[in-house]
């Protein structure tokens, strides 16, 4: 009885502990993040997608091999075959065709299914979006923007666009995503010759909360597509 309590015990532990550690992973998943660069300066774009620091996009193109064309070629070559003289099938026998009204009739099933669908989807994305907001973080804007033009008017009016522009635009972004500014730098210049557009920042997705969404999303979608089969009286007419 002793061995059996022993053994019977040290499988506990080690179900306890399979479990504890299937459960930090799953807290590690969900607090973790995916993280999207994105960088204009200078003429030159940047941008990285990144989990764990580890890179994902964009991936390396592999370079090909002098020669591969070539051998693709040979081997499609050797590949073919001289045509054959196919037998012809037998006709199966015509299918009795459906009459016009039940063709419309089909249709229509299909086309209202596709709609309820469709409907139920709608209903189902506002509350799933808001949800999805609270998972996405706009952080480290900054920018460098200088207004050139040897009119002073027309400088001082592209300036001032340009502020009730990104004012307007973090403003409103910050009524659905969380959004935290670095460096807003905007100046005019009336000696340059051109504009200088520069702005560089980061975006934080985080895995737990867009699946938080996608389970309000999955919820509202399947509640709202039963209550629609419970109005239909009747599938035909």
């Amino acid at each position: 009885m002793m061995f059996f309590f022993g053994i019977l015990r040290l499988l506990m532990r080690i179900m306890l502990t399979v479990v504890l550690i299937i459960l930090g992973i799953v807290i590690i998943i969900c607090v973790s993040g995916v993280k999207v660069n994105l960088s204009f300066w200078d003429g030159t774009l940047d941008w990285s997608v990144r989990y764990f620091g580890l890179k994902l996009l964009p991936r390396k193109k592999k370079e090909k091999k002098p020669g591969s064309s070539e051998k693709k070629k040979k081997s499609d070559k050797k590949s073919e075959k001289p045509e054959t003289e196919e037998t012809p099938e037998p006709e199966n026998p015509k299918k009795p065709v459906p009459e016009f009204m039940d063709k419309i009739w089909e249709k229509m099933q299909k086309t209202a299914k596709r709609l309820d669908l469709a409907g139920s989807g709608l209903h189902a994305l506002p509350p799933a979006l808001r949800w999805f907001g609270r998972a996405v973080t706009w952080y480290a804007i900054e920018t460098d923007i200088v207004i050139a033009d040897e009119d002073a008017a027309v400088c001082a009016r592209n300036y001032g666009l340009m502020q009730i522009l990104l004012q307007n635009l973090f403003s409103q972004t910050g009524n659905m995503i969380h959004v935290k500014r670095k460096s807003i730098g905007i100046r005019c210049d009336f000696i340059e010759d051109k504009s200088r557009y520069n702005f560089r920042c980061k975006v934080k997705i985080n895995v737990g909360k867009t699946i938080l969404a996608g389970i309000v999303f999955l919820w509202n979608y399947l509640k709202d597509s039963g209550q629609a089969k419970k109005t239909i009286v009747s599938p035909k007419l």
